[in-house]
């Protein structure tokens, strides 16, 4: 869309009537479409004689000017755009492209049991403004040939948790009506304001009632993380068994509401967040799913960026109202989805576990390699790095040093002896060496018995006045912490992880590409932040993993079960690791592949091992 046009709908009005009248008129206009009897789109109409009419004037001028055209689609982006960004952030709101809502509806037909599609009910539970049901109309209108006022009165339902949603769901649906030559006086339609978590459909509904729930459901549900939830709807999901687990975003329950609210045979169609794919807040969904043997097909977009200005990670679900022993998966980029053919591969529900998450790739080899051997995680003491979560002011970049002081800029002096080394594992990716990555960090404790132990502020402030006192200095930013909900002394660090200290330690970034980089380190008082280390005492256990990171049969591993991020990044994060096997290597077998720097010998003494072939 224009920027332009963009900044003149934000800097116009916030009053939500006065900008559908806007963008009502300007399409009225833009079309010549005349003589209109819907009495609801007259109501919105700008008059030529109103104060309005100057601002519809300039409006259309931006749009003849900067706008290559203005067409029913461009109408709908301009609505999801003028959400304001609290709703978005609260309510989940996104435009869904066309070609991806044409596709997800196209498909959800194709599927259904119930071929006479003159009787059938299509819903979207979380409507935005009406987009999809908009394609649904028009695919119900090629498919039956029924006239639109019968299609809004028998076939098409929405819900959404804002009134002004619905108020331009209605606006939408019938402006399509007019455009596409179809005027009435009144169309009647089956839009609700209401939250999907508590609406009772087939109480509000007498035709979903006699109908017996939906044959299909469209939508892309709220993309809402649980953080961003208020308090009442963190107790309402409680409600869905889909929630039980972890803390769920607000995606997640819309499968199970969805799910049942199908008629036996129906079908969903979802564009949704992928993660319930293997993230312990997916957990109870899987096993939803597990338990009703729902046929469900995935088509997964891994790091493609569906969304302008969002990074989610999404996949178009499936879910159709019968039983299956299978879930049937691929990978695919989006602009693949005109292929009138997708192969979808088929994995048994007995081979996937719930609590683990799904490993849809390569599931034989995954579980191969999960039974060899013990349990990455029952052998490895793994951390994620040190959190301050202040590291801007924690971690200092002297300019200058001599024996007692580090010298920053504006003449700021800290003490040494109050400072230890640190480095950012994550920057590690793509550096062999960490030495030019060592920072300093003020680090207000000391050891007793093995146990960093917070300095009093009584001592903090007598024996490191300098350090003190620069931390005061920035007392206001150190109590916004957590949201200055935080339960910790003002000079603490905000979390107490990280901090035990070991012999040696593997350092490693969280998010990596193949063929990244870790280091050993024996520095007892090397710390990290922002990434991640397994630590020992054991010098050999560390040089066996490092040589097990740099293998094919690891990555593949990664690969398959790990969450992905743009630009072929992986999370090395513990939970995606902690299942991967190490194979029970024999003296002389350690002795071997740590003396080993060829990757390709690597790979062919794992392969033994594993019995995998990459």
């Amino acid at each position: 869309m224009n920027k332009e046009i963009l900044k003149f709908l934000k800097d116009y009005n916030t009053d939500e009537y006065k900008i559908d009248r806007l963008l009502v008129s300007a399409f009225i206009y833009t079309h010549a479409l005349e003589s209109i009897k819907n009495a609801y789109i007259q109501e919105l109409l700008i008059d030529k004689n109103s104060d309005e009419y100057k601002v519809l004037e300039s409006f259309l001028i931006l749009l003849r000017t900067s706008q290559k055209s203005f067409k029913f689609e461009e109408l709908l982006e301009f609505f999801e755009f003028v959400i304001s960004p609290s709703d978005k952030l609260i309510n989940g709101a996104i435009y869904t492209p066309k070609y991806i809502r044409r596709f997800i509806t196209k498909k959800s037909f194709e599927d259904i049991a119930k071929k006479d599609y003159s009787e059938v009910a299509v819903a979207d539970i979380a409507c935005g403004s009406g987009g999809f049901l908009i394609d649904a109309t028009l695919e119900l209108k090629r498919r039956t040939g029924k006239k639109y006022k019968e299609i809004f009165r028998d076939n098409i339902f929405g819900l959404d948790i804002q009134e002004y949603s619905i108020k331009r769901t209605k606006i939408l649906l019938t402006l399509f009506a007019i455009y596409h030559g179809e005027d009435e006086k009144e169309f009647q339609f089956n839009l609700y304001a209401g939250n999907s978590l508590i609406f009772d459909w087939k109480g509000k509904d007498k035709k979903i009632k006699k109908h017996k729930g939906f044959d299909i459901i469209l939508g892309n549900p709220p993309y809402v993380c649980s953080r961003n939830m208020d308090e009442e709807t963190k107790l309402l999901m409680l409600k869905w068994s889909a929630c039980k687990s972890g803390h769920p975003d607000l995606y997640i329950p819309f499968f199970q509401i969805g799910y049942e609210l199908l008629k036996q045979g129906g079908v969903l169609g979802f564009i949704t967040v992928s993660t319930f794919i293997k993230s312990l807040n997916g957990r109870a969904i899987r096993e939803y799913f597990n338990e009703n043997k729902t046929l469900l097909k995935i088509i997964d977009f891994e790091d493609e960026q569906i969304f302008n200005g969002r990074t989610t990670y999404t996949c178009l679900c499936f879910l159709e109202k019968k039983e299956s022993d299978s879930v049937y998966y691929t990978t695919k980029k989006s602009n693949g989805l005109d292929n009138q053919l997708i192969e979808l591969k088929k994995v048994n529900y007995a081979n996937l576990s719930s609590l683990k998450g799904w490993h849809l790739k390569n599931p034989d080899i995954i579980k191969k390699i999960e039974s060899t051997g013990k349990p990455f995680g029952e052998i490895y003491n793994t951390k994620s790095g040190i959190a301050t979560l202040r590291n801007s002011i924690y971690i200092i970049k002297p300019i200058e040093e001599d024996e007692k002081y580090y010298y920053l800029d504006n003449d700021i002096y800290i003490e040494k002896m109050i400072c230890k080394d640190i480095v950012n594992s994550n920057y590690h990716a793509t550096k062999e060496s960490i030495n030019n990555l060592v920072e300093k960090i003020i680090f207000p404790y000391e050891y007793i018995e093995g146990k960093p132990i917070l300095i009093s502020e009584n001592i903090f402030k007598t024996k490191f006045p300098y350090a003190y006192n620069y931390l005061l200095e920035n007392k206001n930013s150190l109590l916004k912490r957590d949201h200055g909900k935080g339960k910790y002394l003002w000079y603490e660090y905000g979390r107490n992880q990280s901090m035990e200290r070991s012999k040696y330690k593997l350092l490693f970034p969280q998010l990596a590409r193949e063929g990244f980089y870790s280091s050993i380190s024996d520095n007892k008082n090397l710390y990290f932040n922002n990434g991640m280390a397994a630590l020992s005492d054991n010098l050999e256990e560390l040089q066996i993993l490092q040589k097990i990171f740099m293998s094919d049969i690891f990555w593949l591993y990664v690969k398959s079960t790990s969450k992905y991020y743009s630009s072929n990044y992986y999370s090395l994060g513990r939970n995606y690791i902690k299942n991967f096997g190490i194979y029970d290597f024999s003296s002389e077998d350690k002795k071997k592949l740590i003396k080993m720097k060829d990757k390709n010998k690597i790979n062919q003494f794992l392969a033994k091992k594993y019995k995998v072939v990459v």
